[in-house]
């Protein structure tokens, strides 16, 4: 059994250019914006163009992905044999085989622990089949599941074709891939009502597995995560450096590397205080704005006792928080929406009315915000603060329809303000 899985990074790291200088990439094609790839083949190839490896890219329904880099293996053991035949490769001659252990969840009626794929491919460029790919799901040496695809014709290029053969094209083809999401969703719904098939919840993601995107309000929510791990950072006496990587952001903004003063003055050696900062899933941003008002050493174990990130080093992160219950300075006046949109949100928070000391039941956030973000930024942050709350009691917790619904009500109370001044400013239609 090959250990073949990492994570898109650790992949590009294992892989130099010169090794493998010819890609061939089987995907489907983004139609009208939208494209659902369950996988996609990268096949590599030597400076001979001879098939190296394989990179399988797959996508599940919650917006997860997973990178497989796969080394031949000869030949599929391991359970493959009772499958059926007559899905077998029409000939195993430039063909890639492998076999690996599966750890992304993929299909709810199977679990992500203690089962394995093979792998079964034809070589693109050496067959006359270029698409005949074959994968088998096995668990105690029998066949769980088997997906193929293959060729039925000639390669179309659609360079050579007119403009009539094209549009004949995507009005035949385009709606595949649009359907292929909806497709799954009915086949499993299928499944579960007619076989009682058992459905396995969603597990935690492995490091190693690429986050789902993070929506509008997770990316606002972890501008302010951010900016207060790097306030943080900035603002101790210690000599600290964290890496901090964020989930469901594009590669370039994913990652940053904060240093306290102390640690930049002495850059050149190795810092006493490192820590990895490490989150796993968007909703921890989410998550980290609704916990009550402890300290954020106390929200950060909390949160990472429910796999919402990793700390490479509990400790330190207690040493950069130790001074922040006392540390917090008064707050400046705000302005009454201000004010009265943080007390909503420290009675929401806590379930309860704010105490009688006000805004002392707040977050360490909260005080982040409001001590070091500009006034825009602080309306910015109640608003979209404010919407995750009361998304829960009047949209189910989903936030666009929240604001759907709040867009309906204004449009309401506008018509009916229109309406009443038409009334009251009507002429009067009696003649003297």
């Amino acid at each position: 059994m090959l250990d073949c899985t990492g994570s898109f990074v650790s992949i590009c790291i294992r892989l130099r250019d010169e090794d493998y200088p010819y890609v061939f990439l089987l995907t489907a094609p983004k139609v009208l914006g939208h494209v659902f790839n369950p996988v996609s083949f990268w096949y590599l190839y030597s400076i001979n163009k001879t098939l190296a490896t394989v990179i399988l890219e797959v996508n599940n329904n919650f917006g997860e992905r997973h990178m497989y880099l796969l080394l031949s293996t000869g030949s599929t053991s391991g359970g493959t044999s009772v499958a059926d035949p007559a899905d077998q490769p029409c000939h195993t001659l430039n063909h890639f085989s492998s076999i690996w252990s599966k750890d992304f969840h993929v299909s709810p009626f199977n679990p992500r622990e203690g089962m394995a794929y093979t792998l079964t491919t034809a070589d693109p460029l050496r067959c006359e089949r270029p698409i005949d790919s074959r994968i088998v799901l096995v668990a105690s040496n029998r066949v769980r599941l088997i997906a193929s695809i293959r060729a039925t014709g000639p390669a179309i290029r659609p360079a050579a074709l007119s403009a009539y053969q094209r549009s004949q094209l995507i009005l035949s083809w385009g709606w595949v891939g649009a359907l292929t999401e909806p497709r799954i969703y009915f086949q499993a719904a299928m499944l579960h009502v007619q076989r009682k098939l058992r459905v396995w919840s969603l597990p935690v993601p492995l490091e190693k597995t690429i986050s789902r995107r993070a929506n509008r309000l997770e990316r606002s929510l972890e501008y302010f995560v951010r900016g207060y791990l790097r306030h943080r950072v900035e603002n101790t006496d210690g000599s600290f450096t964290v890496r901090y990587s964020a989930a469901g952001l594009f590669a370039n903004d994913a990652v940053e590397i904060m240093q306290s003063p102390s640690a930049r003055a002495v850059s050149s050696k190795c810092p006493d205080k490192a820590v990895g900062f490490r989150v796993l899933r968007p909703d921890f941003y989410t998550s980290f704005v609704e916990s009550q008002a402890l300290t954020a050493e106390e929200v950060f174990k909390l949160l990472a006792g429910h796999d919402f990130l990793r700390v490479s080093r509990m400790n330190v992160l207690r040493d950069l928080f130790c001074d922040e219950s006392g540390s917090f300075p008064e707050l400046a006046k705000l302005s009454r929406p201000g004010c009265l949109a943080f007390r909503i949100i420290a009675w929401f928070r806590k379930g309860r009315p704010a105490a009688s000391a006000g805004l002392r039941s707040l977050s360490a956030l909260d005080y982040y915000v409001l001590t070091s973000c500009s006034p825009a930024e602080q309306r910015h942050y109640w608003m979209q603060v404010m919407k995750l709350f009361l998304s829960r009691y009047f949209a189910f917790g989903h936030v666009p329809l929240f604001e759907v619904e709040v867009l309906v009500a204004l449009l309401a109370v506008g018509w009916g303000l229109l309406a009443t001044l038409s009334l009251v400013y009507s002429p009067d239609d009696t003649t003297v």
